[in-house]
């Protein structure tokens, strides 16, 4: 049973992701905001948890990953944008994906 709830919260975890980055469009979402607004929602996720969530979705073509980086401020983010076949998924017009609530 607590395998099943595990696999469960997964996928609900990856559908807040990209409903995330479809609020955030067209510039995407940076992972310290998706964390932060994951966790409001009651699922607080390490870092390596969060980009495996993000990695599963960017192999599924749901969304796309991009590093950001501005050498003289010492910034680097990973902004997460949904792709158009994660677009579809969510309004309903694509198929089915397993692995995504």
């Amino acid at each position: 049973m607590n395998e099943i709830l595990n696999v469960a919260g997964k996928e609900i975890v990856r559908r807040e992701i990209m409903e995330l980055c479809r609020e955030a469009e067209p510039y995407g979402a940076g992972t310290p905001v998706l964390k932060a607004a994951l966790r409001k929602t009651g699922h607080d996720l390490t870092d390596q948890e969060l980009m495996r969530q993000v990695d599963y979705l960017e192999g599924k073509g749901l969304v796309h990953k991009e590093m950001v980086e501005n050498r003289r401020l010492g910034i680097s983010r990973c902004i997460v944008r949904l792709s158009p076949e994660g677009t579809d998924y969510l309004e309903g017009n694509g198929p089915d994906v397993a692995g995504v609530d």
